[in-house]
């Protein structure tokens, strides 16, 4: 099946993938590399073998991947786990972990489902020029968004954003977007969206702060429409998370039925009714695609203005559908932030 284009005032050509969780941990090979549960509790997507020592080498040339595409797509992807608090079923009591401390339970993705696809990786292109996107360099790594974010350190929400999908949000039309987890009510589901920056400066896979060698493209008005700016001049192919989390019961705040008191577990503020939490929102991506996987993307969805679904290559090809990762999950420590 041949990709249909994009539509008027939407993505300006894309290739959006699906995968299932690989596994979790509190590990972070980007902030805290050969360092053993020094992070909060993160949801791994890519590479099944991701640990604190992974680097290029490991990634690139071991491990199967739970995305599609598999050995094409080594890549690892990760976001801090989203927490909801746990009540006891009957009495919609809240329960207390081993600690005395009040229970926090994982709220899974939507993902890894082939026959209903809800894909949350997307490539994409951020600026007008498209044939002057570059293939991401392999190896580089990049953070999008603010682990630090909170109550009077809201983030932009053109960079990281949450809102229910009963909002119908999209840039074009109906910007309604939140800088926090708004309260959802079931049957709905809670959506966020990180957008990774899509410019670089032509020479570092990383940076001391895993920001500064890459920036957002800009557009001040001139005849060239969106372009990256001087400091990153290399326009490379845009990186973006898209995630759904069902509102049910066995997650819900069983009073409001609703997303009320979900937390991030790298919000490192106290959630309540009045501050909601999920102003961390960030996420982290490490490229171990094979070049030439990455450069089909390009070429024939990005760069022909296509908007490929499912891991439709547009070429005759189809990346292989997703595999399942482990189902096991370790114990909530500190909300989710960790050792």
């Amino acid at each position: 099946m041949q990709p249909a284009a994009i539509t008027d005032n939407s993505w300006r050509g894309i290739l959006r993938i699906n995968c299932d969780l690989s596994h979790s941990g509190y590990n972070d090979p980007i902030v805290y590399p050969g360092q053993r549960d020094a992070a909060h509790l993160h949801r791994f997507y890519g590479n099944t073998l991701l640990d604190e020592h992974s680097n290029l080498t490991s990634l690139f040339t071991t491990g199967e991947s739970s995305c599609q595409g598999d050995e094409l797509n080594r890549s690892a992807y990760w976001v801090p786990a989203l927490l909801a608090p746990s009540y006891e079923p009957t009495s919609d009591e809240r329960l207390l972990d081993n600690n005395g401390e009040p229970a926090w339970k994982i709220v899974p993705a939507v993902v890894g489902n082939d026959d209903e696809a809800h894909e949350i990786f997307y490539y994409s292109a951020g600026v007008d020029d498209l044939a002057s996107i570059q293939p991401i360099p392999l190896g580089l790594k990049m953070i999008a968004g603010n682990h630090m974010g909170m109550p009077g350190m809201e983030q932009d929400t053109s960079i990281v954003r949450w809102h229910c999908q009963s909002w119908e949000s999209n840039d074009a039309t109906n910007p309604r977007w939140s800088s926090s987890i708004p309260e959802c009510l079931a049957p709905d589901r809670l959506r966020m969206d990180i957008f990774f920056p899509s410019c670089w400066n032509g020479t570092d896979l990383d940076s001391y702060d895993h920001k500064s060698h890459l920036a957002y493209p800009v557009n001040n008005g001139g005849p060239n429409g969106t372009v990256c700016p001087a400091s990153h001049p290399v326009p490379i192919i845009r990186v973006s998370f898209h995630y759904a989390y069902g509102v049910k019961p066995e997650v819900y705040d069983p009073q409001s039925r609703s997303s009320r008191g979900w937390r991030f577990a790298s919000d490192m503020y106290d959630v309540s009714s009045s501050t909601p939490g999920g102003m961390s929102l960030h996420g982290d991506w490490f490229n171990a695609w094979h070049p030439e996987a990455l450069q089909a993307i390009l070429d024939g969805c990005i760069r022909q203005r296509l908007d490929c679904h499912d891991g439709n290559l547009a070429n005759g090809y189809r990346l292989t559908g997703t595999r399942a990762g482990s189902q096991t999950e370790p114990p909530i420590v500190n909300k989710g932030l960790g050792y």
